[in-house]
């Protein structure tokens, strides 16, 4: 069956039956869905889209996957900030003949992506486009006062990233090679945010983000807005069994955390964080600079950008 042959009304019973649940006060099928944070809370808001073309192909990312990593780039966000993720709403454009098979796949991902995260569908919209989009805006809530910001970076403090870096660009390197069965292949299609570490952190660190758009390029925007600077050391940096150099300081989507701070841990909720180097004072503008043996070098941010 197509989704034209399904149609809109069919199409949302499917989802609020599966999606069903108790967490929210009002849900899926009303104007809007209404929530509750504890109190003295903030909400936290952030908002990230998946494009057919752009951030998967139909043809070779299982659609489970697809569904999967727009939950788990929000919930990245929020976690990014020092917040925990909690309620979600989920807008998708479907073309007329898409096979209902595949729309069954991608609610499998988001299922999975709410089980694994402790997060709950509540609402969305749906349209028809020539291609598949999909848009998730997550909302989380964190201590009044608590959040982490990319702009309280100081020098002196410390550079850390949680996990390994590379495995992302180098998992759709082989996905598109045809070798599905490498490790870094489910890494790519299956994000692993680090937003209990953002939790578990959030009032011991200087500033934040997660690696969405790749070490160099995400770096420099905690640099920028901090208006500092910094150096990374080559022989630190935690890369990923087979990766490259350019895979480990400009892949994107690997949802790890940058954290600035000082004195931290070497794991955090059973994650390994490894200290890359030290923010600097800034001249005049931001740099990053890699340091290589006796070799110091300006590293550009070259990680993805859309336009």
């Amino acid at each position: 069956m197509r989704i034209r042959e399904l149609g809109e009304d069919s199409l949302i019973r499917k989802i609020r039956k599966r999606f069903a649940n108790s967490a929210s006060v009002v849900g899926i099928g009303d104007d809007a869905a209404i929530v509750e944070i504890p109190p003295e809370h903030s909400i936290v808001y952030c908002s990230d889209l998946v494009a057919e073309s752009i951030h998967f192909l139909r043809d070779l990312h299982p659609p489970d996957s697809v569904g999967y990593k727009a939950v788990a780039v929000n919930v990245s966000d929020v976690g990014a900030m020092g917040g925990r993720p909690a309620f979600f709403t989920l807008s998708m454009s479907l073309p007329g003949d898409l096979e209902t098979n595949w729309l069954d796949g991608f609610l499998d991902g988001v299922s999975r992506a709410c089980a694994d995260f402790g997060v709950h569908l509540v609402g969305g919209d749906t349209s028809s486009a020539e291609r598949i989009f999909v848009d998730v805006s997550m909302i989380g809530h964190l201590p009044r006062g608590s959040q982490v910001l990319r702009s309280g970076a100081k020098p002196g403090d410390g550079i850390y990233v949680t996990g390994m870096l590379g495995a992302s660009a180098l998992g759709l390197e082989r996905l598109r090679a045809g070798d599905a069965s490498h490790p870094s292949v489910h890494r790519h299609l299956y994000p692993a945010p680090r937003h209990r570490v953002g939790m578990a952190l959030a009032s011991q660190v200087s500033a934040m983000i997660d690696i969405s758009d790749g070490l160099s390029t995400d770096l420099y925007h905690i640099l920028e807005e901090s208006k500092v600077s910094c150096r990374i050391y080559k022989h630190l940096l935690p890369q990923a069994p087979d990766s490259t150099e350019h895979q480990v300081l400009h892949g994107g989507e690997e949802y790890e955390l940058l954290i600035v701070g000082r004195n931290l841990p070497p794991k955090v909720e059973e994650v390994p964080l490894t200290l890359i180097g030290e923010v600097t004072p800034a001249a005049m503008d931001s740099q990053i600079y890699l340091i290589d043996g006796s070799r110091e070098t300006a590293l550009k941010p070259l990680g993805y950008k859309h336009f």
